[in-house]
């Protein structure tokens, strides 16, 4: 087995705050996706011309949102997939320690504060 950055037990704390983060985002996505599809049964209703473009810029944005949940999700997942495997906490781009405040403000980082500044946007 590799070893570890953080001991047992931080990355138990870590662990349980994803898993916490993960619950609440799913839930979220089921909020929004349960949204868009009442939205997306509402426009198929004719009449009112002004009000279905309303309802339409509404339901792009409530995809957008859900799309942007998802990939939250991912990303969560994958940082318990690290815990697993035993690169949490090691900066992708760098090998180095991600610092656990950092971690703790973003528990799903892949990057160190030096280094996440240089990603592409």
């Amino acid at each position: 087995m590799k070893e570890t950055i953080y001991s047992p037990e931080e990355l138990k704390f870590f662990e349980k705050i994803l898993l916490e983060k993960l619950d609440k985002a799913h839930y979220e996505l089921q909020v929004l996706e349960k949204t868009l599809s009442r939205q997306e049964a509402g426009l198929e209703s004719p009449g009112r011309l002004f009000e279905e473009n309303a309802e339409v810029i509404e339901t792009e944005n409530i995809g957008q949102l859900a799309e942007r949940q998802q990939k939250f999700i991912k990303q969560i997942e994958s940082a318990i997939q690290r815990i697993k495997n035993g690169t949490y906490g090691i900066c992708v781009l760098t090998g180095k320690a991600i610092g656990k405040e950092r971690l703790k403000v973003v528990p799903h980082t892949m990057y160190a504060v030096d280094a996440k500044a240089k990603t592409p946007k």
